[in-house]
């Protein structure tokens, strides 16, 4: 009878069961023979309600079987048999689920519920608890759940008992509210309907902060020597203002898109921002066919295999941001797609962790050069005879799934009539992966597909023919690469660069996209921003900055040419960054350039975090696109430096308004939004105004204020701007914003910072000796010989400390005392002191 309950109703719990068999004795009596226990009609106090929702059913529950008899207790030779039984059920019911759990892939989690029953809670009062740690951790949990004020009948005489002797005598709940008192308050809860006919009940957070203590109606009145209602206006009008605070922190949060949007076409533009801004993870060519691959696996060995791999259960060396307080180390990810052997379980480790941040953030990184690029970009690649030519060269496979996401959409564009489900073309895709247990597992969800297992190596082999072979070296290039998380993990500053220069040289001279991308933190940023430097420096060509000196052919050192280029995302600027002013890496770095993009996590993924509460992951992420052959400066007029950033701060909301001024819907013209600055922090809103810390086309950090003053259009679209935008409306206001960048003097060895400093006090001693001479004046040196001489001995003891000798302390104090001495002996003559 309780299986089928249960089963029909996945939602009807105990109370409810033992209710139903309370309507005749007979039925109880059965129960009895058939459990082969017995329970007291007053134990249905041990299931209290847990919050006031379920009070109603509780009482209900009470009054029913008031009338009914109790039943005898179970002999206490039984009970240890009781708990094994019980022990037993529960084993059985976590066999039952991890069946379930493989076969159906968690669609049936709410059939087996047994230990939402409370089992032990229901017969603990007639048999006794398991032990003394049992009863003691019931009774804790009642103090901490209800506090001081208890519900009647809630425990069991034992269980009261040892409740009074730690925590005093129990205040009945029911009491506090007849006198008057205010019931205990519950957590805000939403109930709604869970989809498998039964409800869920949601926490709700407060937005208001509770009073601390009590507050007399007088405090509300303000005082009463003056106008009694001025105090009673101003509470009002703290709580209107926070209030209007709050709705207006929902309403920016909300997305204004399409026809109705109130923003500035220059602001709809410049968003950095998926559609919608969260990413969920496609089911038919992601999540499902992972979790296809994963079901041949326990959940269990899985979970352990990536706590095992990726530092712990909170996996801080995955594609996982982790809190600042977790003080995790920056290290790069340990399993990467060129490994030449993955086990089995490394395999399905990197599938179910590391898949889904990279497919989020390369989709998120894609979008944003597809806005910049413009859609022709695309679709001529599409409309190529063999169509894009595209490698993933670090993802495993996740980022080849995310091009071809961002493909489908495009071409679902220039075909309106194509069906969801037919295949598009998606020209030659090639996948960078070592291992064969990684080829097998990313072959089952890439169609017409190659694996590379290495890279071939373009920077070390000839460019042109040569006597012994007069052909040309063919080599593979492709229009777009996407290197994800490949930087990190080469340790060697040197082999970081030729592994981007490599890249380059795959990489079609004819307007091909390199797409570089790292984790979101310090040393994820220095690895990319150092790509950056190495590639403006040798490879792309600016205005007056055509050669660079470097090894010619023949190994002579010279001139050697650029090639146009241009920085897609998401810089504006070609200059020196502003947050990477020294090479190499630095210690205590706060400040650094980096994103967000939320996605929902798929069930595999949540299982291995042994999340609950969260179904939702913000990865953060530093990258950088730059294509190659092509410099938009030139094609489509694009200014950067001073003047953009300029006239970025003055704003182009008129400028974008076309040459009609009869048009209704304003278009931009004359602006390009990769001349605008880019807001690299999340925007501050305060009160009447926004604060924006931007990365200027001029290569500097500064911080923009939009006050409510300067435009309506500018405030409302400064409100809904988001971390990564560019922004084109101007500010009231710009100042230059501190970073704090670290140093690099801690990356010296020990030798050299106690040499550093050894250098530095020396110097300074010498300062202040060359101080106290300085103010002998040259006319006392002539007058007296001994001061000469004193200055002299001072003089030759300072040129052999620079010749690096040691002079002994107690010979520089004394130099230092016979010249205070010679100048006391001056002095006291050319006043006549001495007789």
């Amino acid at each position: 009878m309780l299986s089928r309950c249960r089963i029909g109703n996945p939602r009807l719990g105990v109370l409810e069961v033992l209710q139903s068999t309370t309507h005749h004795t007979a039925q109880l009596q059965r129960a009895r023979r058939r459990l082969g226990s017995t329970v007291k009609a007053s134990q249905i106090a041990s299931l209290a309600p847990r919050n006031k929702y379920q009070h109603h059913k509780w009482l209900r529950a009470r009054r029913t079987l008031a009338s009914a008899p109790d039943i005898d207790v179970l002999a206490a030779t039984r009970k240890d048999e009781i708990y094994s039984l019980i022990d037993r059920i529960h084993q059985h019911e976590d066999e039952f689920a991890a069946v379930l759990d493989d076969v159906f892939l968690d669609q049936y989690d709410h059939v087996v519920e047994i230990r939402s029953w409370g089992l032990e809670d229901v017969f603990s009062g007639s048999i006794g608890h398991r032990n003394y740690q049992a009863l003691e951790a019931k009774v804790r949990d009642t103090r901490q759940q209800f506090g001081e004020f208890l519900p009647d009948d809630y425990l069991n005489p034992a269980e009261l008992e040892l409740y009074n002797t730690l925590y005093g005598e129990a205040t009945s709940l029911e009491k506090k509210v007849e006198e008057g008192e205010e019931e205990v308050k519950v957590p805000d809860v939403i109930l709604r309907d869970d989809g498998q006919g039964g409800i869920e009940e949601i926490e709700v957070e407060r937005h208001i902060e509770e009073d601390k203590g009590d507050v007399e109606w007088a405090d509300y009145m303000g005082n009463r020597d003056g106008d009694e209602s001025e105090g009673l206006f101003k509470h009002m009008d703290s709580v209107a203002t926070q209030h209007r605070d709050i709705m207006l922190d929902q309403i920016d949060e909300e997305p204004e898109t399409g026809s109705g949007s109130r923003n500035h076409p220059l602001t709809d533009a410049g968003k950095f921002a998926t559609n919608p801004t969260t990413v969920f993870i496609p089911k038919d060519t992601v999540t499902d066919p992972i979790a296809t691959i994963l079901s041949d696996y326990p959940n269990k060995h899985i979970t352990e295999a990536a706590h095992r791999t990726f530092g712990g259960p909170r996996m801080p060396l995955s594609t996982v941001t982790p809190p600042p307080n977790m003080k995790a180390p920056n290290l790069p990810i340990p399993l990467t797609a060129s490994q030449h052997h993955l086990t089995e379980m490394e395999a399905n480790a990197y599938l179910a962790a590391l898949y889904p941040g990279i497919y989020a953030s390369t989709l998120s990184v894609l979008v944003e050069v597809r806005k910049r690029l413009g859609s022709k970009w695309l679709q001529d690649l599409i409309k190529q005879e063999k169509g894009p030519q595209v490698l993933d060269a670090g993802g495993g496979g996740a980022s080849m799934l995310a091009w071809r996401e961002i493909l489908r959409a495009e071409y679902e564009t220039m075909v309106p009539d194509h069906p969801r489900d037919a295949p598009i073309p998606t020209g030659k895709s090639t996948v960078l992966a070592g291992s064969h247990s990684l080829q097998l597992r990313a072959g089952a969800m890439l169609e017409n597909t190659s694996f590379l297992p290495r890279l071939p190596d373009y920077v070390h082999i000839r460019d042109g023919s040569t006597l012994a072979d007069e052909r040309a070296p063919t080599r593979k290039m492709f229009d777009v690469i996407i290197a994800p998380h490949s930087l990190l993990r080469i340790k060697e500053d040197y082999r970081r660069k030729e592994h981007v220069q490599n890249l380059w040289a795959l990489l079609n001279p004819n307007g091909g996209v390199l797409i570089l991308l790292e984790k979101g933190r310090q040393r994820g940023f220095e690895a990319i921003a150092g790509a950056r430097e190495m590639l403006l420096e040798k490879h792309i060509a600016s205005p007056g900055e055509t050669e660079y000196e470097g090894l010619t052919e023949s190994g002579d050192m010279g001139s050697i040419k650029k090639e146009p280029g241009m920085i897609i995302a998401p810089c504006t600027n070609h200059g020196k960054c502003p947050m990477y002013t020294v090479p190499g890496q630095s210690q205590g770095r706060s400040d650094y350039c980096h994103f967000s993009q939320r996605f929902i996590r798929p069930d595999f993924l949540q299982r291995i975090l042994g999340s609950k509460h969260r179904n939702h992951e913000d990865v953060e992420f530093s990258y950088v696109a730059v294509q190659r052959g092509v410099d938009m400066r030139e094609t489509h007029g694009i200014t950067q430096g001073k003047a953009a950033s300029d006239a970025a701060f003055a704003g182009h909301e008129e400028d974008a308004t076309g040459n009609d001024p009869e048009a209704t819907t304003p278009t931009p013209t004359d602006v390009n939004v990769l001349s605008l600055p880019r807001v690299v922090f999340p925007p501050m809103k305060r009160r009447g105004h926004v604060i924006l810390d931007m990365c200027t086309p001029e290569s500097k950090i500064e911080r923009w204020t939009v006050p409510r003053s300067f435009s309506a259009q500018a405030y409302h679209d400064a409100r809904k701007a988001r971390w990564g935008d560019l922004w084109a409306l101007g500010a009231k206001t710009r100042i230059p914003r501190n970073l704090r960048l670290g140093t690099v003097e801690t990356q010296l060895s020990k030798k050299e910072r106690m040499q550093s400093k050894a250098a530095s006090r020396i110097n300074r001693q010498e300062e202040e000796e060359d101080e106290d001479e300085a103010e002998i004046m040259p006319r006392e040196k002539q007058a007296n010989p001994g001061l000469a001489d004193a200055l002299n001995e001072q003089a030759d003891s300072l040129e052999e400390r620079k010749k690096g000798r040691n002079i002994p302390s107690w010979k520089r104090y004394a130099n230092k005392k016979r010249i205070r001495q010679a100048s006391k002996r001056t002095t006291d003559e050319e006043t006549g002191d001495i007789a």
